[in-house]
């Protein structure tokens, strides 16, 4: 047979009936439809565009006998049927010169009244197994006094004679003497309804023109590609543009199982389709994951899919495992990425598409991720976190069918992609805005990599995440049915769990600690009560948490109570050895089986304040476990602060002996904070000894132009310090050292400055490089050429990173004052002088007397007065360190930073810190604190400014520096701002009843109440604010401090303007903006 002639798409043809009628006038007897023959399955038989386009006008004759009813109304296409049937009923509904609307039957009435609402639709053609379905709609109808015309399908010897017995019928063409409008309505199609209804998108014919055009859809079409897409149903976006779009506007056939009418169409499945795809000899597969997975399982299904052209997946990520082995095996493997509003807009062929040059597709490592078309106009909008929003926009050659952006011709996909982490121009899809997980602590989980891992294991037939809103998250799993068990059988729960932690724990290691799945968050569903799905077979997020939430506030109630000690082995007595070695056990489990060392600081293992929370838990439910009034005791009077406390387990299991003993008369308290003169003096004895002279004169060496090496890049403070750097043309180069993370460096600024409403787009400044190293390491981690260009060109070091913990005891800092040693060793050893500037604190003056007068801008001889907390006293040993350095020569400054607060330009302000969840929790309480006094607040773009005046400071730099406004102002000020901003009139009440009142709702908090009132988890804090003013009245508000060289080394800081009202305003408007209030 001839091969077929591919029909124009330069607009002579106009609509999809044109395009049929091209087929028939010069491919009439190519195959439309390929599939097994009816009567021997063994062999292939066809439907040529001839017998499909008779087909059309018979049904047109069926739906219009002698063109009765009216031209453009719309008919309801509500078929569970074989794709050629359906097919052939949306092409004579368009024969007829109506719009057909393809409905899924896997909508439930309701949802499907409302689509034929929206298109004022009176007619649907179904058929006899959906009579139950129909009914429910006909009732609604009815109830309604609204119009149903119900058709029934055509039998398939009606349509196909030549596939019966049936004899010709001696075909009529059905005349249609509309012209054809190219803007006119083809179609309408409906969006999956994952997240809620579905919504009714109307094409054009001149969109589907313009989309025959698509870069998958015309290079397929040059290449002859036959396409195997038996496994997509015709009633989905993607189903209809294969089983029909595709095939008229390509002159190619498609291949399709075989008809079943009038039984139920084949079902997809893995082997059924790999032996109609061998028998018909596809050259191209279009597939969804799981039936990927379940190919690369077998060689030889492998081998066949390395003599395809190309193999798409689509509808799911595919477990990175899979994806590589088959690229290994040269599979040419693409990921398929669209939507039924805007089409596909990724490039699969290369650009530009023309009939002289056809490379093939090569397996090339970059199997899942996605590289845009050069016809279509897309944008990337940063959504704070490392990913970003695709928004495309619609223009003549690229129509979309839908906008929902107010002003803009564009669409918002609500998809989100991450950037290959070294190849320009090349995402990856992480998951759907409405899929990202908010945790109540403000960071952000994008679920879909891990729940797209762990639904690869064979006992999951699908899972999702949860967790908004609460301090982690969990995990909701549904069982294949040969796996399933009753979720009430505790003992089966517990097997399940632990059979399931492998393939958990794979998931777990690409996620950010906070995102990890620990082994008592994982629910079991019933199976009475399946997880709600789309018509696409996605989980249904929203109505699936909603279908479990009393599980799920049932375990997050039993996690915080921690009583379930299933799973935990027993101590076998509270001896300080036993104790010891059951402890390193514990706090392993919940740090990825890393056992810990047991005199070191879990806090330098791994531990962060999540596996803290479980290891105190997992201790309180085990003293309770053993039912014993004085264990009972221990267990109540243990502090929630225990880990902070006694961070290491040697420290914890001498404290957990003498609080278990029975018999001591000891009652050992935790420690209010753990430090003391003597530990701050050894400490400083010890970062300070041998303390290197510099090498290099600042007098005598030549002025060299600004680059700056700056730390902690990442953070409220130095994201607005890198962006002052990098907007002044004064500083010539800027290199950035993060500590190493999941995301690419680069993407970590891109992050951070989304969240804070600065300029993404000067991270492309050339003069930035973002490295990946520890300062603690041998040339930070770098690799040795790139640290020998840090120090060739850097003529300052501003040293940001810092742990801000108010918990942590003064020995979890270790490390970090170590980095600051290890930074003044480097600038005295080096040629030309560094100058190094150090971000200290208030707290490191914490407890100075108010009656000596001001806090002067110097280090302070006396340890005492930082003594309030590990952090205030980190910061004092820094102070001494760089007292000392300077002693020795070396330029060094400490910024000795206040509370810094909003942008003046922007009002960015991070929601993780007190002052934002006050005022959230004020909302929850109804009632603000009156905390009467002076605030001296600096805002975080001034303080960026600041150091860019440091920077090119001429003279000799002040060795510290108090970094507080030098006009403060009042709190009654900045709170009739934000009182004036959220709106209402609540009243202020006295601090200490603001406290009180958070202290009744402590006692019994559930996950709900932290979420809407954050301030239970600062609770020490604001208690530790109502203990100062009552032990020194307003002057523990705010301690005064001396600025004068603060003041004249920065212009920025000697002539910031008071804060005002709108100041305040501007935070609240910034944190509504982040959805915080």
């Amino acid at each position: 047979m001839p091969q077929s002639s591919i029909p124009p798409t330069d607009g002579s043809l106009l609509t999809l009936i044109n395009f049929l009628d091209f087929n028939v006038k010069y491919n009439a007897e190519q195959p439309f439809y390929i599939f097994p023959s009816l009567s021997d399955p063994t062999k292939l038989t066809s439907l040529s565009y001839l017998e499909v386009a008779w087909a059309s006008h018979r049904i047109a004759h069926i739906l219009r006998p002698n063109r009765r009813g009216n031209d453009g109304d719309v008919v309801g296409v509500l078929l569970h049927t074989d794709t050629i049937l359906y097919a052939a009923v949306v092409l004579g509904v368009l024969r007829a010169g109506l719009v057909p609307y393809v409905i899924s039957p896997r909508n439930s009435a309701q949802a499907i009244c409302q689509l034929l609402d929206a298109t004022s639709s009176k007619c649907v053609i179904s058929q006899a197994s959906l009579v139950t379905l129909v009914s429910h709609i006909r009732a609604d109808r009815d109830a309604k006094d609204l119009p149903l015309d119900v058709r029934e399908m055509p039998a398939l010897s009606v349509l196909f004679p030549a596939l019966s017995d049936s004899v010709e019928d001696g075909l009529t063409p059905f005349q249609s003497d509309t012209p054809a409008d190219i803007h006119g309505t083809a179609m309408f199609l409906h969006s999956s309804g994952s997240t809620g209804f579905p919504k009714t998108i109307l094409f054009t014919h001149y969109q589907l023109l313009k989309w025959s055009r698509l870069n998958v859809t015309l290079g397929s079409s040059l290449r002859r590609i036959r396409n195997g897409s038996m496994g997509l149903p015709t009633f989905h976006a993607v189903g209809m543009f294969q089983h029909v779009c595709n095939p008229l506007m390509s002159g190619s056939g498609t291949v399709v199982y075989a008809p079943q009418y009038p039984a139920a169409p084949t079902a997809p499945h893995p082997q059924s389709m790999y032996e109609l795809a061998k028998l018909s000899g596809c050259t191209a597969m279009s597939l969804v994951p799981s039936v990927l997975e379940a190919w690369s399982k077998s060689e030889e299904k492998v081998q066949f899919m390395s003599t395809l052209r190309l193999v798409t997946f689509a509808g799911g990520p595919l477990s990175q495992a899979v994806g590589d082995r088959l690229e290994a095996a040269g599979v040419p493997l693409r990921s398929l990425y669209g939507g039924t509003e805007f089409a596909s807009p990724m490039k699969i062929w290369s650009e530009p598409i023309t009939p002289d040059w056809l490379p093939p597709i090569t397996p090339n490592g970059d199997w899942a991720w996605l590289e845009w078309s050069s016809r279509t106009k897309t944008r990337m909008e940063p959504q704070g976190d490392g990913t970003y929003e695709l928004v495309i926009t619609g223009h003549d050659d690229y129509p979309i069918a839908a906008y929902n952006i107010p002003g803009e011709k564009a669409y918002a996909t609500s998809d989100l992609f991450e950037r290959h982490p070294s190849k320009e121009g090349l995402w990856r899809m992480v998951g759907r805005k409405d899929d990202v997980i908010i945790l109540s602590t403000g960071e952000k989980i994008v679920p879909i990599p891990q729940e797209g891992h762990i639904g690869t294991c064979p006992m999951v037939m699908g899972c999702l995440m949860f967790g908004r809103e609460r301090e982690q998250a969990g995990l909701l799993v549904e069982l294949a049915e040969r796996h399933a068990f009753d979720p009430n059988d505790e003992a089966a729960l517990v097997q399940f769990r632990n059979e399931l932690w492998p393939v958990v724990e794979e998931a777990n290691a690409t996620a950010p600690a906070f995102a990890k799945i620990f082994k008592e968050m994982i629910i079991v569903t019933d199976s009475s009560r399946p997880l709600p799905r789309a018509g696409k077979g996605t989980i249904q997020r929203k109505a699936a948490i909603s279908l479990y939430a009393d599980e799920i506030e049932k375990l997050y109630k039993t996690v915080a109570e921690s009583t379930n000690v299933d799973d935990i082995a027993l101590p076998e007595s509270w001896s300080e050895d036993e104790l010891v070695h059951w402890l390193s056990a514990q706090a392993a489990s919940v740090n990825n089986d890393r056992v810990p060392s047991p005199d070191l600081d879990l806090f330098q293992q791994g531990f962060d304040s999540l596996s803290a929370t479980f290891f105190r838990n997992h201790i309180i439910g085990v003293l309770r476990a053993f039912n014993e009034p004085h264990l009972m005791r221990a267990a109540q009077s243990i502090s929630p602060n225990l880990i902070f406390e006694y961070p290491t387990i040697l420290d914890l299991a001498s404290f957990l002996s003498r609080l278990t003993d029975p018999v001591s008369d000891e009652h050992p308290q935790a420690t209010t904070s753990g430090i003391n003169v003597a530990n701050i003096e050894a400490l400083v004895h010890k970062y300070t000894s041998d303390l290197p002279k510099a090498k290099a004169s600042a007098s005598s060496a030549p002025r060299r132009v600004a680059a700056v090496l700056l730390t902690g890049s990442t953070g409220n403070i130095g994201s607005h310090i890198l962006a002052s750097l990098l907007a002044d043309d004064r500083i010539a180069r800027v290199y950035t050292l993060n500590r190493p993370s999941t995301s690419p460096p680069i993407e970590r600024l891109k992050t951070a400055f989304s969240e804070r409403a600065l300029p993404v787009d000067i991270l492309d400044n050339l003069k930035l490089s973002a490295f990946v190293g520890d300062i603690n390491q041998t040339k930070f981690g770098l690799e040795p050429a790139a640290y020998e260009e840090v120090l060739s060109f850097v003529t300052h070091i501003i040293h940001n990173a810092w742990t801000v913990n108010f918990n942590l005891p003064l020995q979890s800092y270790e490390d970090q004052i170590a980095g600051v040693r290890r930074l003044v060793d480097v600038c005295g050893d080096a040629d030309y002088p560094i100058k190094l500037l150090c971000t200290s604190s208030v707290g490191a003056a914490s407890l100075w007397d108010a009656d000596q007068g001001p806090v002067p801008e110097r280090p302070l001889p006396d340890p005492a007065v930082a003594t309030s907390n590990g952090y205030s006293a980190s910061k004092y040993i820094v102070e001494q360190i760089l007292d000392k350095a300077a002693a020795n020569g070396l330029c060094v400054m400490a910024v000795r930073m206040g509370q810094a607060c909003g942008s003046k330009a922007t009002g960015a302000w991070g929601t993780t810190e007190w002052m934002p969840i006050m005022v959230k929790s004020s909302l929850s309480l109804g009632c603000f604190p009156e905390m009467s006094g002076l605030l001296n607040w600096v805002p975080l773009d001034a303080i960026g400014s600041a150091y860019i005046g440091w920077v090119i400071f001429d003279n000799n730099l002040p060795l510290l520096v108090n970094v507080v406004h030098p006009r403060p102002t009042s709190w009654d000020v900045v709170l009739r701002g934000i009182r004036t901003e959220v709106g209402g009139d609540m009243p202020v009440v006295p601090l200490d009843v603001w406290v009180a009142k958070l202290d009744v709702q402590s006692s019994t908090a559930t996950a709900e109440d932290l979420a809407r009132l954050p301030a239970l988890k600062l609770i020490g804090f604001f208690r530790g604010l109502v203990a100062a003013r009552l032990g020194s009245g307003d002057r523990a508000d705010s301690l005064p401090f001396a600025t004068d060289e603060l003041q004249r080394s920065s212009p920025t800081m000697c002539e910031l303007q008071p804060l005002s009202e709108e100041h305040a305003r501007m935070w609240v408007r910034y944190w509504k903006s982040r959805r915080y209030l």
